[in-house]
C-alpha cells in the first residue's frame, strides 16, 4: 500500500512541476528533489531509516520542501533528526538490559514505508494544496501535523525511557508503557514540549501567517496525542480486525499502530485548518 502512495505521491510532483509549478518552483523542487535524496541515503547509512522508506522520504522530503518552502522542511528536519535520537537513546537503553518493555510494533531506531506516510501522508497532502491555493489555513494545518508526529514520537519515547505510571486513556487502568491508549506524565510533558517547539519554527517563517496561528498548532499538535491515545484505546477495547496489507511485514500492532498515526494526524490537521478559516 506505501508503494502505491508513492506512485500516486510521485504523479503529483510531476503534474504540478509541469504544469502548475513557475520558473523559480522549478528550481526549488529540484534543489529538494537533490537534499531530500540525499538526506535518505544519509538516514539509511546512518540505520534511521529501512531500505524500503528511502522512496518514500524522497518523495515526502520534495513535496514538503518543494512546494511549501524552507521552514516547513526545517520543522520536519527537526521532528525526524529529534525522534531518531530519541529512538536510538532507547535502543542503547534496551540493549543495557535495564528497558525491561518493548513494544511488539517497534523496530527501535529505523522508520519504514508505513511509518512515513502514516506521519506524512497529510503533511504532503496540505502542503500540495498551500502550494495551489496559498490559503494560509493549509500551512498552518501542515505545521500541526509536524507537531502532532511530534509530540506522539517524544511522548512515546520519552515516555518509555525509565517509564514511569502509565494508565488506560479510557479506563484509567495500569498499562505497559507504550501501549496503544496508554498515557504518563512523563509523555504528556514531552509532547509538550515537542509541539511546542514545531509552532514556534512558525515564528522563522517569512509567510505572512496570523500571530494566533502559533497557538493553534501548539494546541492541535498537543491533542493529537491524546486523539492518538483515544483512538488506540478504542482498539484495544473493541479488538477490530484489522486485514493487514501484504507487503507490510510486521504484525497487526504495527499496522495498527501507523494507522492510528494516520487518523491522528489527519484529524488534529484538518481541525486546525478549519478554524484557522474561521477566526482569520
Amino acid at each position: 500500500m506505501y508503494r502505491l502512495t508513492n506512485y500516486v505521491f510521485g504523479f503529483a510532483i510531476v503534474y504540478l512541476f509541469i504544469l502548475e509549478a513557475r520558473m523559480s518552483d522549478h528550481n526549488l523542487i529540484l534543489i529538494a528533489l537533490v537534499l531530500s535524496s540525499t538526506v535518505a541515503f544519509i538516514a539509511f547509512l546512518l540505520n534511521w531509516i529501512t531500505l524500503d522508506a528511502i522512496k518514500s522520504i524522497i518523495i515526502l522530503g520534495t513535496i514538503v520542501l518543494g512546494f511549501s518552502g524552507w521552514y516547513t522542511a526545517l520543522a520536519v528536519i527537526l521532528f525526524f533528526v529529534s525522534g531518531s535520537l530519541l529512538a536510538r537513546r532507547n535502543m542503547a537503553y534496551r540493549e543495557s538490559k535495564v528497558f525491561t518493555f518493548v513494544p511488539v510494533y517497534r523496530d527501535y531506531g529505523r522508520r519504514d514505508g508505513y511509518q512515513v506516510w502514516a506521519n506524512g501522508f497529510w503533511l504532503a497532502i496540505f502542503c500540495m494544496a498551500w502550494f495551489l491555493t496559498g490559503i494560509p489555513g493549509f500551512y498552518i494545518a501542515a505545521f500541526t501535523v509536524i507537531a502532532a508526529a511530534a509530540a506522539d514520537t517524544w511522548a512515546t519515547e520519552v515516555g518509555t525511557h525509565k517509564p514511569g505510571n502509565t494508565f488506560n486513556i479510557l479506563t484509567r487502568k495500569p498499562v505497559d508503557p507504550g501501549e496503544d491508549g496508554g498515557i504518563s506524565l512523563k509523555g504528556s510533558l514531552a509532547a509538550v514540549a515537542a509541539a511546542a517547539s514545531v509552532s514556534l519554527m512558525l515564528v522563522l517563517s517569512d509567510e505572512i501567517i496570523p500571530g494566533n496561528a502559533i497557538f493553534l498548532v501548539f494546541l492541535f499538535g498537543f491533542l493529537s496525542c491524546f486523539i492518538d491515545s483515544l483512538l488506540g484505546a478504542f482498539y484495544i477495547q473493541k479488538k477490530w480486525n484489522l486485514t493487514i496489507p501484504k507487503d507490510f511485514s510486521g504484525g497487526k500492532d504495527g499496522f495498527s499502530n501507523s494507522l492510528i498515526n494516520w487518523v491522528s494526524t489527519g484529524i488534529s490537521g484538518t481541525l486546525s485548518m478549519i478554524i484557522s478559516q474561521l477566526l482569520f
